[in-house]
C-alpha cells in the first residue's frame, strides 16, 4: 500500500508534520493505518540492514546482543528482493557469536522498531487537530485494530473508532445476508470487504 510520499520533516500546506500527514492519508484505505505504519517502518529498517546495515559494526553489534530476529521478521528478510548473500554474512555472525558466547537476549530489533513507531503515531492521532482529522474521517475507511484501540485515550475521538468497529459488524451482517441465496441477486456494495476489515481490526495486517 503506498500511502507514503514526504519526507521527515515536511509539513504539508495545512500545517501538519509529515507523521500527522501520514496518518490522514492512511485512513482512506480499509485498514488500521498504525498497523500499515509499523509494518512500512520495520520494512525500511530490514532493507536498509540488508544493504549498508549488514556491514555496520553497530548494527552487527545490535544483533548480536538481541539474538537476531524473530521468526515473523526473519521470514520478511526472506522476501526482501536478493536477500541470500547478505542474510548468510547475518546469520554467519549470529551462530558464531551464539556458539562462542551462549544464548543471547532474543529481542527482535524489527520489532523495536515497530513498538517504537506504533507508540508514536498513537500518540500523534491523539494530538490531532479535529478540522483536517474530521473530513478524513468521514469520508476514509480506515479504523483502528483493536491493539491499537487500546493504546488510544479515553476520548470522543476514541469514541468514534469504536462506532467504527459498529459499522463493521452491520457491514457483516448485510453481506451475509447477500450472500443468503433469496438475496444473491442484490449487487454487493462496501460490505462486501466487511468479513476481511472485521480480520484486520482483530488482528492487524492481515
Amino acid at each position: 500500500m503506498g500511502f507514503f510520499r514526504w519526507g521527515v520533516g515536511a509539513r504539508t500546506k495545512q500545517g501538519l508534520d509529515n507523521d500527522e500527514h501520514r496518518l490522514l492519508e492512511a485512513f482512506s484505505g480499509p485498514i488500521c493505518p498504525i498497523c500499515e505504519m509499523t509494518r512500512v517502518q520495520a520494512g525500511a529498517y530490514l532493507r536498509g540492514v540488508l544493504g549498508d546495515g549488514v556491514n555496520d559494526p553497530k548494527v552487527r553489534d545490535i544483533w548480536r546482543t538481541a539474538g537476531g530476529l524473530c521468526g515473523r521478521h526473519w521470514q520478511e528478510i526472506r522476501g526482501l528482493e536478493s536477500p541470500a548473500y547478505p542474510a548468510s554474512i547475518l546469520t554467519q555472525d549470529l551462530l558464531t557469536h551464539y556458539l562462542g558466547h551462549g544464548r543471547p537476549e532474543l529481542h527482535c530489533p524489527a520489532c523495536v522498531i515497530e513498538h517504537d513507531t506504533e507508540r508514536r503515531f498513537v500518540i500523534t492521532l491523539a494530538k490531532l487537530p479535529e478540522a483536517p482529522l474530521e473530513p478524513i474521517l468521514r469520508e476514509g475507511r480506515g479504523f483502528l485494530c483493536l491493539r491499537h484501540l487500546e493504546m488510544l485515550p479515553e476520548s470522543p475521538l476514541r469514541q468514534r473508532f469504536v462506532v467504527r468497529l459498529q459499522d463493521i459488524l452491520g457491514e457483516i451482517e448485510e453481506f451475509q445476508r447477500k450472500n443468503d441465496w433469496r438475496y444473491v441477486d442484490e449487487p454487493m456494495g462496501p460490505e462486501g470487504d466487511s468479513w476481511l476489515r472485521a480480520m484486520r481490526a482483530l488482528g492487524g495486517l492481515v
